[in-house]
């Protein structure tokens, strides 16, 4: 089902290059909506594509925002129920990621995907904030797919670990990261866990650090402990350094008395 754990803090945990793209709109008028409809993807026999579409979400060309036509949590409902209703499920939970995987291998579409969404409302809507979280941020809510894309993220990543950042100042493997951040539930833990561990391991030391210190934003409570010890056996100064900020920051969240994840 849609994933239903509180979180610890509202949106604004988001990592600054994330709000950075969550940009407060004006309504649209009919007139700008048709201008949009023309850099919308076709679909072509997607299935991918199409759930999505009927789900309320349509996939954007070049740098032009995805858009959503309903709120997050309605989007997620729809999307959850096209895929498990559907006469292939569980097959099509396959067919549906590997869609994604495939429209992804370009990488302004992947970068589209990162990005927040844009939020459509009816010029008759009350005014308010016009964006909402990425595509991948939504798929990571739905627990039928969570499993598969967090797969796909980490094979992503080492595709970005050496390059610099763009023009605008957007690093790809923390941004693919940071969609790990502050999810409501987890599905597999201990996988999640091992997969970040193995990412470390491998990781140049700048984005190490980076990576170390979202551990607790990524991470349940019950695998801290562990993790601490397996980072404490590191012999890089930047682990070491790591571990002692992103723990003591989360201990003092609890003396502190913010709750837990």
């Amino acid at each position: 089902m849609v994933s239903k754990r509180r979180r610890l803090d509202s949106e604004n945990r988001e990592t600054v290059t994330e709000d950075a793209s969550k940009i407060m709109k004006q309504p649209l008028s009919k007139l700008a909506r048709k201008s949009y409809d023309s850099h919308e993807v076709e679909e072509n026999g997607s299935i991918f594509v199409r759930l999505l579409k009927t789900s309320g979400l349509t996939l954007k060309t070049g740098e032009n925002q995805n858009q959503l036509g309903v709120d997050q949590i309605i989007f997620q409902r729809k999307l959850f129920q096209a895929l498990r209703k559907h006469p292939s499920y569980p097959k099509i939970i396959e067919e549906f990621v590997n869609g994604l995987e495939s429209y992804i291998e370009d990488c302004d579409c992947l970068r589209n995907c990162l990005l927040s969404c844009e939020r459509l409302q009816d010029e008759e809507a009350s005014t308010g904030t016009f964006y909402s979280k990425s595509l991948i941020k939504l798929l990571l809510g739905i627990d039928i797919l969570q499993p598969a894309i967090i797969k796909m993220l980490f094979e992503k990543v080492p595709q970005f670990l050496f390059e610099n950042e763009s023009n605008d100042g957007i690093n790809m493997s923390r941004l693919i990261i940071n969609q790990l951040k502050w999810l409501d539930r987890i599905v597999d833990s201990k996988d999640l866990t091992a997969q970040m561990m193995q990412l470390i391991s491998v990781a140049p030391l700048n984005l190490q650090h980076d990576f170390i210190t979202s551990l607790p934003e990524i991470l349940v409570d019950s695998q801290h402990a562990n993790v601490g010890k397996e980072l404490r056996w590191g012999s890089t100064v930047v682990m070491s350094h790591g571990v002692l900020v992103c723990f003591s920051m989360k201990r003092a969240k609890f003396r502190a008395g913010e709750g837990t994840q």
